[in-house]
């Protein structure tokens, strides 16, 4: 700077510092408001849901319970009515497998929505097996909820292996060797509840002993169930 040189700065008055300052406020303000909107309707939608699968668990024991009733009615006629008892005792016999199958679908819907204190998270429900008129073919469902917190999406992958004998020898086979699912299927993304079902084939000679279902979930926390069901066909 030679001599002579004015050099002139301005300097910012309070108000410059007082409108940026409430600039500052409003945008936190709206921020805030805009964080409680959402969540507000996340809850909402959560709040829905729940009444949803509790109207599901309310009309799963009515149900349950006029299924019990016309058992306890026809019982009765029966004892009444010699003549007719074969045909009443076949429609009882039916009633009954519908009271069992109600009794099972209650309690899963149940299990979903209020389940045990020592359970949180992943939870491998249910393996049901069911044969086929084809020999050695046979039909499977697998059930996965969620229990407790419904507050985001359980993803992850399933792997079914069936465990036996072949020859004498110990052996396991996948569920994607045996079935036309592929890895894409045994994959599961769901808020209360899934089912995995398909159908498969045992090699001849294999004579299986259980299944064992390991379901992992993906994220950060990854969670790993295991559970092996008893070869019940």
């Amino acid at each position: 700077m030679t001599q002579g040189e004015l050099i002139i700065t301005q300097r910012r008055g309070a108000g410059w510092y007082i409108a940026w300052s409430l600039v500052f406020l409003i945008a936190l303000t709206v921020m805030f408001f805009l964080g409680r909107l959402d969540s507000q309707q996340e809850r909402t939608q959560l709040m829905n849901e729940r009444d949803i699968l509790n109207a599901q668990v309310d009309d799963l024991d009515l149900q349950l319970k006029e299924a019990q009733q016309k058992v306890v009615m026809l019982d009765r006629s029966a004892q009444v009515d010699a003549q007719a008892s074969e045909e009443i005792m076949e429609t009882i016999t039916g009633l009954q497998q519908n009271i069992d199958n109600l009794e099972k679908e209650l309690s899963f819907y149940r299990g979903i929505m209020a389940p045990e204190l020592d359970v949180k998270g992943l939870h491998v429900n249910d393996f049901i097996l069911e044969p086929l008129v084809t020999n050695g073919r046979y039909r499977f469902q697998l059930a996965l909820t969620q229990v407790k917190s419904h507050k985001s999406f359980l993803q992850g992958r399933v792997t079914i292996a069936i465990e036996g004998s072949l020859n004498g020898k110990d052996t396991v086979h996948n569920m994607t060797e045996l079935s036309s699912l592929t890895e894409k299927d045994m994959k599961f993304q769901f808020k209360y509840f899934q089912h995995i079902k398909g159908q498969f084939s045992l090699p001849e000679g294999f004579k299986p002993t259980q299944v064992i279902v390991n379901a992992t979930t993906s994220g950060r926390k990854s969670q790993t169930i295991k559970k092996a069901f008893p070869w019940s066909v």
